[in-house]
């Protein structure tokens, strides 16, 4: 598992954005391409996530390795948010 947690805000948000979740939890390792995020669904995320937190999501960042996993795009954009 991951060393950090990871805000409830910041769950429900991404579970918009993923088609094929359950009504479970979602886990920390749980494969967001699986869970059916595509390149659509993450313009669409990052643009909800953006205007969440205020924050501005760098290019340098949008790789296939951030969004990976649940744990892997809130490593990446943590550093950014600026509110719980």
């Amino acid at each position: 598992m991951t060393s950090f947690e990871i805000p409830h805000e910041f769950l429900n948000i991404l579970r918009s954005h993923l088609p094929f979740v359950d009504s479970g939890v979602l886990s920390a390792l749980d494969d967001l391409a699986g869970l059916g995020l595509d390149s659509m669904g993450v313009v669409r995320l990052i643009v909800d996530l953006e205007d969440l937190y205020g924050v501005q999501v760098p290019d340098e960042i949008l790789d296939e390795k951030t969004f990976a996993t649940v744990a892997s795009l809130w490593a990446a954009l943590s550093p950014l948010m600026t509110r719980p």
